[in-house]
């Protein structure tokens, strides 16, 4: 739970260097408004199981290794089915879809976080696991 929120804390001066012209040209209000989702988001992650994420966490790492692995050894295939089960235990998994809905008011004041996770699936750009 620390490990993420860290990670998210560490995010968003990175965002905010590359669209330093979207911060220049926020008003009072819009600022005011971002920094009241924020301390909204961070409520919202407060309230979930930090046991779960912690075993989510633990899950992922193994996942990653396990991908790396079969990536190395040229099982690219094996890889990729891999990752896409994972991703739907991510989407199934209970702290994830709390994490995902914390998220969600944020991106309505910081439109260029939805920019940012967008422009993962954009033509042209890598697509398989072992590209990353």
């Amino acid at each position: 739970m620390r490990n993420l929120l860290i990670t998210m804390l560490l995010l968003f001066p990175t965002l905010a260097a590359a669209q330093n012209d979207a911060f220049k040209n926020m008003d009072k209000a819009q600022m005011q408004q971002m920094m009241q989702q924020m301390k909204t988001m961070q409520n919202c992650v407060k309230n979930i199981d930090k046991a779960e994420i912690q075993a989510f966490q633990a899950q992922a790492k193994q996942m990653s290794a396990e991908v790396k692995s079969l990536c190395a050894a040229g099982k690219r295939d094996e890889a990729m089915a891999r990752a896409m089960e994972f991703g739907k235990d991510v989407s199934a998994n209970k702290a994830m879809q709390q994490m995902k809905q914390c998220g969600e008011g944020i991106t309505e004041v910081m439109p260029l976080l939805s920019d940012v996770t967008q422009g993962q699936n954009q033509p042209g750009s890598p697509r398989h696991v072992c590209d990353h």
